[in-house]
């Protein structure tokens, strides 16, 4: 059995996806999910979240290896995000990302494909990632 770190691995954009985090963290499993909040999913290039007082973020909680975790570090690059834990409404925390590059938007196709393929694994409720999607300027192709 693998040793899973305490803390979670909180994921609102492409990692949702099963079959990417397979790919990137083989050793992962689905902990759970929740709407983080506080939190606004955004969308310019790739998936961000900033801090909204108004707002609530859905998130899937993966329980991940030390391994998982130096593997996230690469793929979401060290100039590009930095790694943070946000408080979870229990009291406890999570690791996630922080854009820390601005990459504007649109988002690309295959990007956005892989989002809807995230929310749909986790049975999310669609409207949060479609306000986003049209906030960043998408056009359907």
């Amino acid at each position: 059995m693998p040793a899973f770190l305490p803390e979670p691995y909180a994921a609102y954009g492409s990692n949702l996806w099963r079959d990417q985090m397979r790919r990137r963290c083989p050793e992962a499993e689905v902990a759970g999910s929740l709407v983080l909040p506080g939190w606004r999913l955004v969308l310019r290039k790739y998936a961000l979240i900033r801090r909204d007082e108004t707002a609530g973020c859905p998130i899937g909680l993966w329980r991940i290896t030390q391994a998982d975790l130096d593997a996230l570090d690469v793929y979401e690059g060290p100039r590009t995000y930095a790694r943070i834990l946000v408080p979870l409404p229990d009291g406890s925390q999570a690791w996630t990302y922080d854009e820390i590059r601005i990459r504007p938007g649109p988002p690309a196709s295959e990007y956005v494909r892989r989002l809807r393929r995230g929310y749909a694994d986790f049975a999310f409720d669609s409207a949060p990632l479609e306000a986003a999607i049209r906030e960043s300027g998408y056009v359907e192709q």
